[in-house]
């Protein structure tokens, strides 16, 4: 789905027969060794049935095992002997590092001292945000593996563990040297973000009772008991009812890797994330996201998303049930909330820093630091205004524009941006895992939205030139049955338990599972019937949205409209015909293996058993499959697919040219996209009825029955 993981827009390949998982397995190799800085490229290649299979070399596998170890247990000393020497200092060579002067800047902060181990994190605190990108600039400057690999023990063993996996995480998605690496699971390295704390007292106090709790060779001895919130967390308008959705870990996992892909304090000449039209990706991402979630809530009954006001209470509450590693309870917050005395005064600055960017947008230009103007009323001018609201810098103006998301998060969620340890208490709002389980997420993106369809709105309507393929017409489509359902999906909460490592069982074979109900969909398939005059590349893009019962609808109703799928297509003269299956969607993602299961695959690989295929199988870059369509209702929710062919506009730089998509997401990249074409194209604009039902459009009026277990057993 381009729409909801926008960012990750062509950054998965199939495996190579396009329809099987190949298996991802490692080598442990026991050395460590010195890999120059710089892009590297972990590939062998070998011919299989004649095909071109990617295997991950030596020099690779020992990062991926190491990352493994390193992570494990992480709020635990490390228990890996190997590591140990190096646990006690940082490499001090300062020839060692392409920056000494951002070293020296990390290593001053830590000796005036950092936030403290076992202390809550959160990148929504300024001071917190400031150390973390130091503490990633301290990885990022070393010019090797060797001194990388041990300043990252040091870091494991000395630095704050959310800190830690933070700086860490964004050293992996971004350090050249690192494309490809695969990391366990957000939510396996902190379950506790994830799942409730009664989850982890029940797995507590079974462990205290059965010494073989997690080691039963029989996974469902091994499971927790686990449950969605809704009968706590929301009990206003029916919200509760959407805790499947909201608080599924594979869509906060989703959530959590773009925001870390495209951090805000991350950006520059660099890492070049604004050739991926950061600013433009950011708002049609969370566009998106809305459209998605407003689906989810009208297959359950609920209305429109409330928009946030500054001047109101908020009337939703949220108690998230979840706890730190610590103990301590998230913040919650309450129904009918009113602002604390000296809220005001931060919101008086937010809503200064909000109308001085809407000014911009109606006065048509920016303000640069130097006092330059840079014009807005071009269609590139939504990458300025969504760096000017998420306060990325990248900015124009960061000094001037202000950083919008950040403060209101602090307000909403009652932590304070600038406070200390001993002041900070977050809320779910405060940690990119954990925010989309709070409805007020929503309800404030719906404000902060308003930026993007009043940057829209000064922008003519599409003509008939833009919008048509002239000679293409799409003469029908068919869709096989929608089918929705819940099933079990297992979680190993493990790594959130604490481990004797002396004891004579291993980490690897400790396997806790929190289990939960799931919605997921049965596969379909759909087929398009074009008729060309025209023989060459065009490019299809399919959305869903709500069900059009007039065409004058689509003024309003087309900012909840979903990219599902975006692909080329080499039309012939004549009739073509196009069949489309889900499990082809470009931008899905399945699954990822457990933890435990891919190290295990470490000790098949290690006695030579297999080889680590590079196929992007364990990708952090897409949208959980799972949830590709709302719930839906047992006698079908009514939906409108719309599909378009355009023509092939040529990106900027062509796709893939610029990194290999069989291991890397290619963030930065500049050359993720099919083409050129604005974001969400043709719906981002306002609409010219006179002009838009071109013949190279089609809506097609579909529904979506949810059913139960054996149902959908019968279905298959």
């Amino acid at each position: 789905m381009r729409s909801l993981r926008a960012q990750f827009l062509f950054c998965k390949l199939r495996s190579p027969s396009g329809t099987m998982q190949l298996p991802v397995v490692l080598v442990i190799l026991g050395a460590v060794v010195s890999i120059c800085y710089g892009t590297y490229v972990p590939i062998s290649q070998a011919t299989v049935d004649g095909l071109s299979i990617k295997y991950a070399d030596k020099e690779f596998l020992v990062k991926q095992k190491f990352f493994f170890e390193i992570l494990r247990h992480l709020h635990q000393p490390i228990a890996f002997e190997e590591y140990l020497p190096f646990t006690g200092r940082w490499v001090t060579d300062s020839s060692k590092y392409a920056n000494y002067s951002e070293v020296n800047e990390f290593i001053q902060s830590y000796e005036q001292g950092l936030l403290g181990k076992g202390q809550i994190f959160t990148i929504y605190n300024y001071w917190y945000a400031k150390q973390t990108l130091q503490l990633y600039r301290f990885f990022d400057n070393a010019i090797d593996w060797d001194t990388y690999y041990k300043n990252v023990i040091w870091a494991r063993q000395n630095i704050n563990e959310g800190m830690f996996l933070s700086a860490l995480t964004l050293s992996v998605l971004h350090r050249k040297d690192l494309q490809g690496i695969i990391l366990p699971a957000i939510y396996e390295i902190y379950p506790h973000h994830f799942f409730d704390g009664d989850v982890f007292h029940d797995a507590a106090n079974r462990r205290a009772m059965n010494p073989n709790y997690g080691f039963h060779p029989n996974k469902r001895y091994n499971l927790a008991l686990s449950n969605y919130t809704s009968s706590f967390a929301t009990q206003f308008y029916g919200e509760g009812s959407l805790s499947y959705f909201t608080e599924d870990v594979g869509l906060n996992s989703y959530y959590y890797y773009f925001m870390m892909d495209y951090a805000p304090f991350l950006g520059g000449d660099k890492l070049g994330l604004k050739n991926d039209r950061r600013g433009e990706l950011y708002l049609f991402m969370h566009q998106q996201l809305l459209a998605r979630y407003y689906l989810e809530r009208s297959s359950n009954g609920l209305g429109p998303i409330q928009e946030l006001t500054w001047e109101s209470p908020i009337a939703t509450g949220y108690y998230s049930m979840l706890r730190y590693w610590n103990g301590v309870p998230f913040r919650s917050r309450e129904s009918n909330f009113l602002w604390r005395p000296y809220d005001p005064i931060k919101l008086s600055g937010l809503k200064a820093h909000e109308e001085r960017v809407r000014q911009a947008i109606d006065l048509g230009y920016v303000v640069t630091r130097d006092g330059q103007q840079i014009s807005l009323r071009h269609p590139d001018g939504i990458d300025i205004v969504g760096n000017l609201v998420s306060g990325t810098v990248d900015s124009v103006n960061v000094d001037y524009y202000k950083m919008i998301e950040p403060t209101a998060r602090m307000i909403l969620a009652q932590g304070d941006y600038y406070g200390s340890a001993s002041e900070v208490w977050p809320g779910v709002l405060m940690h990119y895992e954990t925010s989309m389980r709070d409805p007020v997420f929503y309800q404030f993106f719906q404000r902060l939205l308003s930026f993007y369809y009043d940057f829209k709105s000064y922008l003519p309507p599409y003509t008939v030139e833009q919008l048509t393929f002239e000679g293409v017409e799409i003469k029908g489509v068919s869709v096989e049955k929608l089918i929705t359902y819940f099933e079990p999906f297992d979680v190993d909460i493990s790594n959130g338990l604490g481990f004797n490592y002396g004891g004579e069982h291993s980490t690897w074979n400790f396997s806790v599972y929190a289990r939960k109900q799931r919605l997921n969909h049965k596969p379909f398939s759909y087929t398009l019937n074009i008729s060309s005059q025209f023989a060459g590349k065009g490019v299809v893009r399919m959305y869903m949205g709500p069900k059009m019962y007039h065409l004058s609808q689509l003024q309003y109703m087309k900012k909840f409209f979903v990219e599902m799928d975006q692909y080329t297509v080499d039309l012939v003269v004549g009739d073509n015909q196009i069949k489309r299956n889900t499990r082809e969607f470009y931008y899905d993602i399945r699954d990822k293996t457990t933890y435990s299961e891919l190290y295990k695959r470490i000790m098949r690989a290690y006695r030579g058993e297999e080889q680590f295929v590079l196929d992007m199988s364990e990708v952090h870059c897409g949208w959980p499959d799972r949830l590709l369509l709302p719930k839906g209702q047992p006698n079908g929710y009514p939906l409108s697919f719309f599909f378009i062919v355009t023509p092939f506009y040529a990106p900027k730089v062509a796709q893939f040219s610029t990194f290999d998509s069989t291991y890397t997401c290619g963030t930065g990249s500049g050359s993720k996209y099919i083409d050129a074409l604005p974001f969400g194209f043709p719906f981002d604009r306002e609409i010219n009825f006179s002009n838009f039902a071109t013949k190279n459009m089609f809506f097609r009026d579909v529904l979506v029955y949810h059913v139960d277990g054996n149902q959908t057993n019968e279905s298959h």
